[in-house]
């Protein structure tokens, strides 16, 4: 009976996953980097012509209220993937690159939006930056993706396939997948051509497809093609204005091959930026300040999302809207089924919240949120953040009283009006507070944290050299400052897969050994040729390996 149930629990699940992928849409997020509130055509822009992101606006839905998730980057998109607040998750700096602790980055215990699309049946891609940490365990094939074409850090230069570390006297590099790619020109263009060719490929596969697109322009470095530059535009503003013209002509490029493959009408579009603009070169007018900031203009951004045939066109949505909504709306597009859903999620659906073609009304009304709120302690436990209900909004300081700003009228943030309206002060004040005491002191700090690890490698006898069918020994002492156990793992590649071997274990086929978690090892190799050899040790927070290279020889 017992077998019975399983076998047709199975059956129940895979006829769902061939039942739903069916009609489920395909999804493409693009996330643009350090964009001004103002800085498109469609958001009032003076200089910036945006034709194509402007139609992309124009055609579905535009946000007006939507926030990304915290005010800078790498926690901002630690909240997308998350579907949770930043710092209810202790995600609240950048992630520096640190190879070697599994804290740094989007913290791996939380189930990401590629991981539960995948099991939905879509094939997933992440193009572009990533910038939610560097360890093995937190590269994006590791996180849920099928794909990867991109960098890991927080920023690049446009014309560069590799980037030196002077800090750690180390490269980056852009990579597909595990492996390093050298023939970058422009890079806002070999992502969108990446795009394009996984979008190729999914139609292919003939699967739903979840691509997230994630364009580094326009951040800093301010660097541009020529050909993008218009004359016109003042010299400070130049190549920040051609950065956008290049994302421009992305999204034209993208939804002209949607068109091509007829793939348009089950296509979902969202378009936004990570956070509010950076002060090289952005306009976040109306707005009052930029990145980094818990004023308007750190925090809300240009949204769009588009679903020709399914959102009816020209719709302009008013009421609060935040990134943490795209984990639940993209569950349901998936048809992830109740008990399968993710239940740390915050957000809500937005879909029913939109008119669709054919209906005079959405499908939900009322409020999308109660509330929204952002912010959280710094590492000494001192929180500051702010809290939108409707119209009104409460900034809260560390040390200095807390602001009260009426949105509807004052959307600058010009005029405080704390003192005016004390009780609608004090309640959002008590509101944000109970919010916070949910939130968590940083997991990871803004620098790498010293790893406490120690490890020594040698091979027996000093063998850098051996033949083909003769085994050669090698010896490693591990140890860790704080007195955990260590555990070890062994890899051996040929030194072209160097980076794969961060990312992933390549033991070399064919090769067999005495042990793989033991201190000592014996390795035969059956050809010959050049060889890592690594000794990785770890802990449940630590990494840490040492190379040696040996030659085989007939």
């Amino acid at each position: 009976m017992r077998l019975i149930s399983i076998w047709l629990g199975l059956w129940v699940a895979l006829v769902w996953l061939g039942e739903c992928q069916q009609d489920k849409p395909n999804v493409i997020v693009i996330l643009v980097d350090d964009l001004g509130y103002n800085d498109l055509g469609v958001q009032g822009s003076d200089d910036v012509k945006s034709p194509h992101i402007d139609k992309l606006a124009r055609d579905g839905v535009i946000l007006t209220d939507g926030y990304a998730p915290h005010s800078f980057c790498g926690p901002s998109r630690s909240g997308l993937f998350s579907g949770i607040w930043p710092f209810r998750i202790g995600a609240a700096f950048n992630a520096p690159k640190d190879y070697w602790d599994n804290r740094v980055g989007l913290p791996l215990e939380y189930k990401t939006i590629p991981e539960t699309m995948q099991e939905a049946g879509y094939k997933t891609y992440c193009v572009g930056k990533w910038h939610l940490g560097h360890s093995p365990g937190h590269h994006p094939k590791n996180r849920g993706y099928n794909g990867f074409f991109g960098f890991l850090k927080g920023s690049w230069n446009y014309l560069r396939s590799q980037e030196y570390d002077p800090e750690l006297d180390d490269y980056d590099y852009i990579y597909r997948g595990f492996d390093r790619v050298n023939d970058i020109e422009y890079i806002t263009d070999n992502f969108t051509d990446a795009a394009i060719g996984y979008i190729a490929k999914a139609k292919r596969l003939e699967k739903p497809f979840f691509l997230y697109l994630s364009y580094n322009a326009p951040h800093a470095p301010l660097i541009s093609l020529p050909s993008d530059r218009d004359p016109t535009v003042s010299p400070d503003r130049r190549s920040y204005v051609a950065m956008i013209k290049s994302l421009d002509r992305g999204v034209e490029r993208i939804r002209g091959y949607l068109e091509k493959a007829g793939l348009t009408e089950n296509t979902v579009i969202m378009f936004s930026s990570d956070n509010g603009g950076h002060k090289h070169g952005a306009i976040n007018e109306p707005l009052r300040d930029i990145k980094g900031s818990y004023y308007e203009g750190g925090l809300r951004v240009p949204w769009y999302i588009t679903w020709p045939g399914t959102l009816q066109s020209g719709q302009t949505f008013k009421k609060l809207a935040t990134h943490l909504d795209i984990y639940p709306t993209l569950e349901n597009l998936a048809g992830v089924p109740e008990n399968r859903k993710n239940p740390d999620l915050v957000g809500v659906d937005l879909i029913p919240f939109f008119r669709k073609v054919g209906q005079s009304a959405p499908e939900a009304s009322g409020p999308t949120h109660p509330f929204i709120a952002f912010g959280g302690p710094n590492p000494e436990g001192i929180s500051r953040g702010m809290i939108r209900q409707g119209r009104w909004k409460a900034v809260i300081h560390s040390t200095e009283e807390p602001e009260l700003y009426d949105l509807r009228s004052d959307i600058g943030e010009t005029t405080n009006i704390a003192d005016n309206r004390p009780v609608k002060m004090q309640r959002l004040l008590n509101e944000w507070t109970e919010w916070n005491s949910k939130n968590i002191r940083p997991v990871y700090n803004r620098t790498r944290a010293p790893n406490p690890l120690r490890l020594q490698l040698s091979v027996v006898g000093d063998q850098l050299v051996t033949m083909t069918g003769m085994p050669i020994s090698f010896e490693a002492i591990g140890s860790s400052i704080q007195g955990e156990a260590v555990t070890y793992f062994w890899e051996t590649f040929i030194p072209v897969r160097v980076d794969e071997a961060i990312f992933r274990d390549v033991w070399t086929d064919g090769v067999t050994s005495t042990s793989r978690t033991a201190s000592s090892i014996s390795i035969t190799y059956p050809s010959p040729g050049d060889y890592i050899v690594r000794v990785n040790i770890q802990t449940e927070r630590w990494l840490l390996w040492e190379d040696v290279q040996i030659q085989v020889v007939l």
